[in-house]
């Protein structure tokens, strides 16, 4: 018999804490994450409202399946059993809209990088002459990294330069132009880096959701307990 009435029917430390969590939002956030941090996207939001309730509303139905004596425990771990694959179902169907949505962000940051840094053919000779300038300032130190660092995120022409040319070009470490090109994205394309960010966060928070379905799983029910319904004759 199962000695953890009231939380579920697998008797195990892991399993009973990891259900007393799904029943405390505090304890759900690290799971699942906070809706409250993606308040400006509905789709996040709603998705993950969703699977918090589910989440509570399942770890509430086990704690009764657990307590039911008018059932044998294989046909206990049975009804958990439909209770964790609904549950899981909805973290799936969470972690593709956080992936979804994390593709999203990237499209619309390719698409603003691909439209703010584009070279004008006209000014070909002046991205040129730049080069050179970048160039001969990168023989100069620290002082000419501080007037390149100046150069590229004040005037358009430079930030177009040091965006779509190689490091190799300008007598520069890559490492630094790397640098260089990020500060040209956040003074010009600023929405670019919150386009990025946003799709960080989102992998992040998706790649936490395997690990709480298995999780599901393995709190929930018991295959062996499962197993003994092979054995189950009808009348």
């Amino acid at each position: 018999m199962n000695t953890t009435p009231g939380v579920t029917p697998v008797p195990t430390q892991d399993a009973v804490a990891f259900c007393q969590q799904m029943r405390l939002p505090t304890q759900r956030l690290p799971m699942l994450g906070d809706p409250n941090g993606f308040a400006h996207d509905n789709v996040v939001y709603n998705a993950l409202k969703d699977v918090h309730g589910s989440a509570e509303s399942s770890a509430e139905l086990l704690g009764r399946i657990t307590n039911d004596l008018t059932v044998t425990e294989p046909v206990r771990h049975e009804m958990a059993a439909k209770v964790a694959n609904q549950l899981a179902a909805t973290a799936e169907a969470t972690q593709r809209t956080l992936e979804t949505r994390a593709k999203d962000h990237m499209a619309a940051c390719e698409s603003v990088m691909g439209s703010r840094f584009v070279p004008d053919p006209v000014r070909t000779p002046i991205y040129m002459r730049c080069l050179d300038w970048v160039a001969r300032e990168a023989q100069n130190g620290d002082g000419g990294y501080t007037n390149i660092r100046e150069a590229v995120t004040e005037d358009p022409d430079f930030a177009l330069t040091m965006y779509n040319h190689s490091w190799r070009l300008m007598g520069l470490p890559e490492d630094v132009v790397l640098g260089f090109k990020e500060k040209v994205v956040a003074k010009f394309a600023p929405e670019a880096l919150e386009h990025i960010e946003s799709s960080t966060k989102l992998d992040r928070l998706a790649k936490r959701y395997p690990g709480f379905i298995a999780k599901v799983h393995a709190s929930f029910y018991s295959p062996l307990e499962l197993a003994k319904l092979r054995t189950r004759v009808e009348v």
